[in-house]
């Protein structure tokens, strides 16, 4: 007879098997995903087809005398490095401005 650590291992056919249901963990949604499944533009509020806009870090958005555009308004509002923009809308924020060259 085979034996695993001192327990023999041999059939017992009266055996009752009791398997538990697993406990179910529901983890938050992060808000991105949220504002993502809105499908709402949050500049212009149009519906449909959006897309995430980030920035490094907020204090690129915040110049000294410079008027922030509406896309740059509503992201230093909501103190959030990302906007959930439309096509349009996230199209138009790419050609407003330049990328930042590495010696600024």
């Amino acid at each position: 007879m085979a034996r695993f650590g001192g327990i023999p291992l041999q059939r017992q056919r009266a055996a009752e098997l009791a398997d538990r249901e697993p406990v179910r963990v529901d983890y938050p949604q992060k808000e991105l995903i949220a504002r993502l499944l809105a499908d709402t533009c949050e500049i212009c509020g149009s519906k449909g087809n959006v897309q995430v806009h980030h920035v490094r870090a907020l204090a690129d958005l915040a110049h000294a005398g410079w008027q922030p555009s509406d896309w740059a308004r509503v992201m230093l509002q909501r103190r959030r490095k990302t906007v959930v923009a439309c096509d349009v809308c996230h199209d138009r924020i790419h050609l407003e401005q330049p990328a930042r060259t590495l010696t600024q």
